[in-house]
């Protein structure tokens, strides 16, 4: 069955459910608490991934900067996973308002859920109207 014989209640529902996950799943810790000398001192989360072809794990930097001037966005950087030598120092931080990195954050959770369904072969709307199995995202919250 497709997603077209759904009805736009049944996608608002679970859109609605989905959103209803995203917020109430725990925020992971930073990982560090750059302190008030540092250049951008506030909250840091390191996020690893695995890259194909690269010789270390490249890491996404996600960061909240306590200074009063700029403490109104989030920065986002990713180092170049080919570069080994003091990656810290060339990073290239974007800025981002909340709203937009919550929408990047959402995005990212939905891009998950169809990568996840496609190699499921079921879309996860169609796996709650029918019922036959849990969309992804259940399954990984149990």
């Amino acid at each position: 069955m497709s997603a077209d014989g759904l009805s736009l209640n049944n996608i608002r529902n679970e859109l609605r459910r989905l959103v209803a996950i995203a917020e109430s799943a725990e925020r992971p810790k930073p990982d560090t608490i750059n302190p008030p000398e540092h250049g951008m001192a506030g909250h840091e989360w390191r996020v690893a991934q695995e890259a194909p072809f690269a010789s270390s794990p490249p890491l996404w930097v996600v960061r909240t900067v306590d200074d009063a001037e700029t403490r109104d966005c989030v920065y986002v950087a990713q180092p170049d996973p080919y570069v080994k030598h003091d990656w810290e120092r060339q990073l290239d931080f974007v800025p981002m308002y909340p709203t937009d990195a919550r929408r990047l954050a959402m995005a990212l959770l939905a891009a998950a859920d169809r990568a996840d369904s496609v190699n499921q072969g079921v879309s996860s709307l169609n796996a709650w109207r029918t019922a036959k199995t849990d969309p992804p995202e259940r399954k990984q919250m149990s």
